[in-house]
């Protein structure tokens, strides 16, 4: 069966194939060495030492591949996609401990490097494909080394994301004057909603703060978290929250508490609570500014759950009932 198959190698497609393969590869080890610095003296050694562990790899798993594992054409290249896919994973970790990323911090010579060890290690699995197999699959099969190229891929993406900024959000902070906000007026006392406030009543408090809020659904959040805070403060003299910082009025940012499959949506204090799309029972994280902590999940630690803040409607229908 072997011999059958040999008369392939002097195929004119695979030898085109081939010498395409190795003079991309050059070229390229030509530009990758141009690139770092010391590659002489330093990595040369390390450099083609790697490769060819690679390529003796590849030609152990395209003998594995014949040796009757696999009665399917698609198993054994399911097993080859897995090999290379596996290989990959072990590139990458390489990349970092064998060669110290070659002391470069740009995404594109890792990428280059991990493209060359698919190529360098594609020739002698190509030729030991078709001499075992013939050439009728060979090509198809060669393409189970882009999957070597997907974990570098994917850490590259990775890195990538990690070097964008985070979104600043417009911060909010209680206007400094005597009555900031004026009382709700019964009027506005419409399709209330029940809410909850998490908060860290210290800058660097540790636990978060669960404070109940009842209010109309067409108030501003400001006005809510103002008039809440407030009165919690003066339900709890000897443990209050924290609203200055060195003399001035703390800049807070509000988000959604999300789910765990969403992503934390930022609250508008200007605007109602209807336009920032709070129901009944949403939980609203406030963070101060300067704060560097995470957004809350469920998991941390929650205190203070007595306190409900609703507005004070009493003595606005006392002075309604004196007027008339």
């Amino acid at each position: 069966m072997i011999k059958k198959h040999l008369a392939a190698l002097i195929d004119v497609r695979l030898i085109v194939f081939l010498v395409v393969i190795i003079a991309v590869s050059v070229i390229l080890t030509m530009v990758f060495s141009d690139k770092i610095k010391e590659f002489a003296v330093k990595y040369k050694r390390k450099f083609y030492i790697y490769l060819f562990s690679f390529v003796l790899i590849y030609a152990l798993v395209g003998f594995l591949g014949y040796n009757k594992l696999f009665t399917e054409l698609s198993d054994e290249f399911l097993f080859y996609q897995i090999a290379s896919l596996l290989f990959g994973i072990l590139h990458v970790y390489l990349y970092r401990w064998y060669f110290e990323g070659f002391n470069l911090k740009a995404i594109g010579h890792e990428l280059l490097f991990a493209f060359l060890t698919t190529l360098y290690s594609s020739v002698l699995f190509v030729i030991i494909y078709t001499a075992l197999n013939g050439i009728h699959f060979t090509f198809l099969m060669c393409s189970h080394f882009l999957i070597f190229m997907v974990p570098t891929g994917v850490y590259a993406v990775f890195n990538y994301m990690m070097q964008i900024p985070p979104k600043e959000y417009v911060t909010w902070k209680i206007p400094e004057r005597k009555n900031p906000f004026p009382e709700i007026e019964n009027v506005e006392m419409k399709d209330l909603l029940l809410i909850t406030l998490l908060i860290q009543k210290q800058s660097d408090s540790e636990n978060y703060t669960s404070i109940r809020s009842k209010g109309p659904v067409r108030i501003d959040f400001g006005a809510l978290f103002y008039h809440t805070v407030s009165g919690f403060n003066e339900h709890n003299a000897e443990s209050k929250i924290e609203l200055k910082q060195n003399g001035e009025n703390c800049n807070w940012v509000f988000f959604l508490q999300p789910k765990w499959y969403q992503t934390a949506k930022y609250v508008d204090a200007k605007y109602t609570l209807g336009m920032n799309g709070i129901t009944e029972n949403s939980v609203i994280i406030c963070k101060r500014q300067k704060q560097k902590e995470n957004i809350l999940n469920k998991k941390e630690k929650k205190e203070d759950k007595g306190f409900i803040y609703e507005p004070k409607t009493e003595k606005k229908e006392k002075e309604v009932e004196l007027m008339n």
